[in-house]
């Protein structure tokens, strides 16, 4: 057995909480480094910047849009890897691996090829202006082909923290991450018999480290963890696991696309207002995203301690365990929403120091400075659905904090419901234009501003299904 797996039902909850959080941290800040870096080197590009940065910016919605039917596989394989590992059932998490084989595969044939074919179909639909959609699809192409490398990471990834052991993905990213470091400027500005590929740079770099964070995933999983290896038999289709398998995968995987869905709708709208929102909106979502790393990593924590626990039947302990992680996470969330609040204009200039973005960077970072705190508490349920296999609670947040609050929220804050037939006559038309008044100066604000409402709305719904129990049936003994 790997020495750096836990056993997430005994021993001090902070602690335990704390020990397996930590490595899951830094492997998600690492692994959103990739655009970090992405977007600092690009933005080094001179005239060129605005727009490499652009690109870059757009496609992340749209990759983790792609992404998303297979996110859910990944939270199927720690929440039942970790109920396995706390019933003692090791047998039976060989037959959860050996089907991940079967699902992964197909996975990877079906929707990757999908993409490569509507890449046009959809960069028009995004409202992609004219003077990056070259870019942009070149950059995605490269991007998409090495998707199955991260896939293969992330799904080695699931298996080792429904273990206990966040340490050795960790130690996978710190490599890929490195490499990615060293690879982007070389890539994007030439050196040596390289030449200067700028944006396209940007891509290969990336797919070159997740290649090689996919043959270390390979290694790490045959010398690590042997006693969930499978056998022959568990790679051939098992319909009764294939189906508990997605009884969990599918309500997360449609959640996670029409929420990735859902953010195309926001990019569409980003790119109507041109490339100065786009990579300002880049730029927030960049670093929201590692602002959200303490939450995003004590959430998938807690998913592996309430498995655990679940699997072993202790529900006092993986209540206990949620009222630490709410704590936690909300002494650590508002020091870095803190910091975000008072330093965004200085974040925004670290990445383009243009006047017009850094302005732009001010305002949205004091707003979602807030938001961001109340999305952290939502988090905190999502690690709890997730761990205990009730994925369709997980998808009913998610999917209302987007399509019910927010989205709508950006459309009426906006003024852009105004134009719409169904709200021409007087009384709507002078209603919405009330409404959408605070902001007529800069009306792309509406991003910002509906990230506080929906989070809100969103973290106290999470709440109530949390509070209606549930989850804690978990999911193995179904």
């Amino acid at each position: 057995m790997n020495n750096n797996e836990l056993d997430l039902t005994q021993g001090k909850i902070m602690k335990t909480l704390l020990k397996l959080a930590f490595p899951i941290m830094l492997s998600n800040f690492l692994m959103m480094f990739y655009n970090l870096t992405d977007a600092f080197w690009l933005g080094k590009l001179g005239a060129e910047a605005k727009n490499a940065v652009s690109v870059a910016g757009l496609t992340f919605p749209l990759v983790f849009f792609i992404s998303s039917f297979g996110f859910g596989f990944v939270v199927a394989g720690t929440s039942l890897v970790s109920q396995y590992k706390g019933a003692q059932k090791y047998e039976k998490a060989r037959e959860v691996v050996g089907q991940f084989v079967f699902i992964l595969v197909l996975f990877c044939l079906i929707f990757i090829t999908l993409s490569f074919l509507f890449i046009d179909k959809i960069l028009i639909f995004l409202n992609t202006p004219t003077e990056i959609i070259e870019s942009a699809r070149s950059y995605i192409s490269v991007i998409l082909s090495g998707m199955v490398f991260m896939f293969i990471f992330l799904t080695y990834q699931s298996f080792s923290h429904g273990l206990g052991d966040t340490v050795s993905p960790m130690k996978i990213q710190f490599f890929s991450v490195g490499l990615n470091v060293i690879l982007d400027p070389i890539m994007i500005f030439g050196l040596g018999f390289l030449p200067k590929m700028g944006i396209q740079g940007a891509a290969y770099a990336t797919v070159i480290s997740r290649f090689l964070a996919a043959v270390l995933a390979f290694s790490f999983f045959f010398k690590k963890l042997p006693h969930i290896l499978p056998r022959f038999k568990n790679l051939l289709p098992n319909p009764q696991m294939i189906r508990r398998i997605l009884q969990i995968s599918v309500p997360s995987s449609l959640a996670q696309s029409i929420t990735s869905f859902g953010f195309l709708i926001l990019q569409s709208f980003v790119n109507s207002y041109g490339t100065v929102v786009i990579s300002t909106f880049s730029i927030g979502n960049r670093m929201t995203g590692i602002f959200m790393m303490p939450a995003m990593g004590i959430s998938n924590a807690l998913a592996a301690v309430i498995g655990q626990n679940l699997g072993a039947k202790q529900i006092n302990r993986a209540e206990k365990s949620v009222a630490v992680a709410m704590r936690l996470v909300l002494a650590i969330m508002f020091l870095g929403c803190t910091f975000v609040f008072l330093f965004g204009s200085q974040l925004t200039r670290f990445f383009i120091d243009e006047p017009q973005v850094i302005e732009l960077g001010h305002r949205m970072f004091r707003i979602t400075a807030v938001a961001t705190l109340f999305f952290s508490v939502g988090f905190i349920f999502m690690g709890v659905f997730n761990g205990s296999g009730h994925t369709k609670s997980a998808m009913v947040f998610n999917v209302s904090r987007l399509w019910l609050f927010r989205i709508p929220f950006v459309f009426l804050l906006s003024g852009k419901l105004i134009d719409l037939t169904i709200f021409q006559n007087k009384i709507w038309q002078n209603l919405l234009n009330l409404l959408a008044s605070p902001l007529a100066s800069y009306p792309y604000d509406a991003l910002w501003w509906s990230m506080i409402f929906s989070n809100f709305l969103a973290g106290i719904w999470a709440f109530v299904l949390y509070r209606k129990g549930g989850w804690k049936a978990g999911r193995i003994h179904n």
